[in-house]
């Protein structure tokens, strides 16, 4: 029965790790994100022909942490690209500046509560239901008794 309960804890971290939810909420042009906020830039087309020399082919989206702001750049150290595919990279340690007529969106990363609510809900109510069908399958006999030898 020790054995059933063994792997509770490991759900249980796991489970918590993934409570928590964000999402990207597009800044206003006039408004410009302020330094160490956690941003994506979704580049133009002109942007992804831009950045082919320095990001590579067809990166459509950089993810990072605002370096720097003026009104008409916006730096930042890219930690993932994303490419018109949707092919996922994480970054080499780039800088780059990017020319906010090149950007089409920019959004900042914040705390979605909605969505750590509703994800915490959903998690919580799987692990009742894990907990609930381990613990009444290890108290329940199968019904038929086990087989053993006859006597004569």
């Amino acid at each position: 029965m020790a054995g059933r309960f063994a792997s509770v804890p490991t759900l249980l971290l796991t489970a918590w790790s993934l409570v928590g939810c964000y999402s990207y909420i597009p800044v206003a042009p006039a408004r410009p994100a302020e330094p160490a906020r956690a941003v994506r830039v979704t580049l133009t087309p002109a942007g992804t022909t831009h950045f082919t020399q320095s990001l590579g082919n067809n990166v459509r989206e950089l993810e990072g942490t605002i370096t720097r702001v003026t009104a008409d750049t916006v730096e930042l150290a890219v930690e993932r690209t994303v490419t018109v595919n949707r092919e996922s990279f994480v970054s080499q340690g780039d800088t780059v500046a990017v020319p906010r007529q090149l950007a089409e969106v920019i959004a900042v990363r914040e705390y979605s509560r909605k969505r750590t609510v509703v994800i915490g809900a959903a998690v919580l109510s799987v692990l009742v239901l894990a907990l609930t069908r381990i613990s009444s399958g290890g108290s329940s006999a199968s019904g038929s008794p086990i087989p053993g030898p006859t006597q004569p």
